[in-house]
């Protein structure tokens, strides 16, 4: 050791080379320090890291090009053209067809929250329903001069009707908050 020597200088020595160890004095002689993980990183290639991280990235660009010039959209139309010869039902029960959203809503209005549905009373739903199978109600309109929205199915068409008016053969007999009752003749149908 180079007594000339600074001890900055042999800091910064030991800096630049890495491997020579620190010499510290101290009141009772010499001792000699290796740096910490000094044996570890002395053992490390950087480049050949570089060259494999370079390698994963080039993968990675790769797989993102690939991907995003091969989109596939998957629509229903694609769906429905797809062979489904091995593919299992998930139920064994029919499924009810899709409906227009007014039929859910008129159904919600019908039945009275404070009530259970029993099955006498579903039964007398489904036994009104065939009765006014051509009239739907749409809405009420509680004014001064009560309207109701009745719609025709087969025609798909909506009237305003006020009592006293004709549809279908039918005369609004009554206009209520929660129902229009039709009558021709001896004959009512209620719309609920």
């Amino acid at each position: 050791m180079n007594p000339d020597i600074s001890p900055e200088e042999r800091l910064f020595n030991v800096i630049k080379t890495g491997r020579k160890p620190v010499r510290l004095e101290s009141a009772g002689g010499m001792a000699t320090i290796e740096p910490p993980m000094a044996s570890f990183f002395s053992n490390i290639d950087l480049p050949k890291i570089n060259n494999g991280l370079l390698a994963c990235l080039a993968i990675l660009v790769f797989l993102a090009v690939g991907l995003f010039f091969n989109k596939r959209e998957l629509s229903l139309q694609k769906l429905s053209e797809l062979p489904l010869d091995n593919v299992l039902p998930a139920r064994s029960e029919t499924v009810e067809p899709y409906q227009p959203v007014g039929v859910y809503v008129q159904q919600v209005k019908k039945r009275d929250i404070f009530r259970p549905v029993t099955a006498e009373s579903a039964a007398a739903g489904d036994s009104l329903a065939a009765t006014n199978k051509d009239f739907v109600l749409s809405g009420i309109y509680m004014g001064p001069v009560p309207q109701a929205i009745i719609t025709v199915k087969p025609e798909q068409k909506a009237y305003f009707l006020k009592e006293g008016e004709d549809i279908k053969g039918y005369k609004v007999k009554s206009i209520q908050k929660n129902k229009v009752i039709l009558q021709r003749g001896d004959e009512e149908i209620e719309l609920l």
